[in-house]
This record gives C-alpha cells, structure tokens and sequence, in this order.
C-alpha cells in the first residue's frame, strides 16, 4: 500500500508538472493577442486578431502603419498600408509566388553551366564557364538584368553579389525548413521589388511565425536583398 501511496504522489507531481507548463502556453497564446512588442530597430507589432480563419497583424514604424490579414484556409495575404494618422493609403491582395515573366533564355547560352542559384529564375545568379573566360547572369529581380564577362573590373561587384544572393536563399531555405513553405513563397515577392520596406514585409512573416524566426531569418533576408542591390549596381558589363 505504501508503494502504490507513492506511486500515486509521484504520478501525480509528474502530472502536474506537464499540465502547469501547457496552460502557461495557452495562456500566453491567448494572451498574446493585443499585446504590443517592440523589436530592436525600433518597430512595434502586435496581434490583432487570431482564430481558425484569419491572423491579422500590425506593424508600425516611424513613417507607415502595416496590417497584414493571413486567410488560413487560402492561404492569401491582404496588406493595408496607414499613414500615422491611420488613413488608408493603399490595400492590395497577395497570391502569386514568385515567378518570372521576363525570363532570360540562360539555357541557350554559350559555354559550360558550372553555378547557379536562383529564386525561380526571377532573382539570382548563373555562371558560365566559356573559352576560358566566366560569363555571368545576375537578375536582381524581374526585369532587371545583367549579362557581364568576368573582368578585374567586375569580380569583386559580381562575388559580393553572389554572396548576397547564397545569404538570401540560405536563410530563407532555414525558414522554410522551420515553417513549411506555403505563404513563405508568397512574402517573398515583398523582398522583389524596387524599394522593399522592411515593417511590411515583417507584418506578413508575423502572421505565420514567431517572432523570434521572422525577425532573425526574416531581417537576414531584406539584409541580404540590399546588399544585392548594391552590388548589382556596381556590376560592369
């Protein structure tokens, strides 16, 4: 009897202690609605709503106020864009992944292809080994492209940019592995564009995962975007 008493009490704490924690989980989940965080840019976001059907999610900084609008059932993404005074400035629907209507015909090129690293075609990187010299394909985003030979003049600019993009792809490769693709693909068109705003695209990533991957994976992408564009400029032909 005195086993089986202990047993029982043992079991019993053992219980305890999983129920305790799983509660404080939900709590937070539930609490985690209306509750404001501010990141170490400066941004604030918070929940503003989240059931079965939608998460919506508000983002501000110093110039704008974002409200992304995930449907969970859809998959779509709806952004309104505020000015800080909250009049509504622009709203628009997200569906499309990326995809390329402006594709160059790489595949036809001369040469041998020996590295490539693209985002559906539509951003990134080829290298071609041909006669001795490297002949490249940097597209920084639909429609803007650049086919260079490698020179001294444009090495540097041509790695630097090839170190962006591999950055971009890496982290936004560790955050589908976290999260699943699914709307990743769709927010990843916010990175391709001419000026991509960063509050923006981090109201999206917010609405599909935490905090702590959509500002780490999520920051390291729109870092790496811009570095793109830098170098991209300041590739040669």
């Amino acid at each position: 009897m005195k086993n089986l008493k202990v047993f029982l009490a043992s079991f019993l704490s053992l219980l305890f202690l999983v129920i305790v924690p799983l509660s404080q989980v939900h709590a937070e989940v539930n609490n985690s609605v209306g509750k404001e965080i501010t990141f170490n840019d400066g941004i604030t976001a918070k929940t503003l709503e989240d059931n079965a059907e939608v998460k919506r999610v508000e983002t501000k900084d110093d110039k704008n106020i974002y409200i992304a609008t995930y449907y969970k059932k859809t998959g779509e993404l709806k952004y309104e864009t505020y000015d800080l005074n909250r009049k509504l400035l622009n709203e628009e629907l997200i569906t499309d992944n990326p995809s390329s209507k402006n594709a160059l015909n790489v595949e036809t090129m001369a040469g041998t292809l020996i590295r490539k690293n693209t985002l559906k075609d539509v951003y990134g990187y080829w290298v071609y080994s041909y006669s001795g010299k490297y002949i490249w394909v940097t597209k920084l985003r639909d429609g803007v492209s650049k086919n260079p030979t490698e020179k001294d003049a444009n090495r540097d600019a041509l790695n630097n940019f090839k170190s962006s993009v591999d950055s971009f792809m890496s982290n936004k490769d560790q955050m589908v592995v976290k999260v699943g693709s699914g709307v990743i693909a769709t927010i990843v068109t916010l990175y391709l564009v001419p000026e991509p705003t960063w509050t923006k695209i981090l109201a999206g990533l917010l609405t599909v995962i935490s905090s702590a991957i959509a500002y780490a994976e999520g920051k390291a992408m729109y870092n790496a975007y811009m570095d793109s564009k830098y170098y991209f400029a300041r590739i040669t032909i």
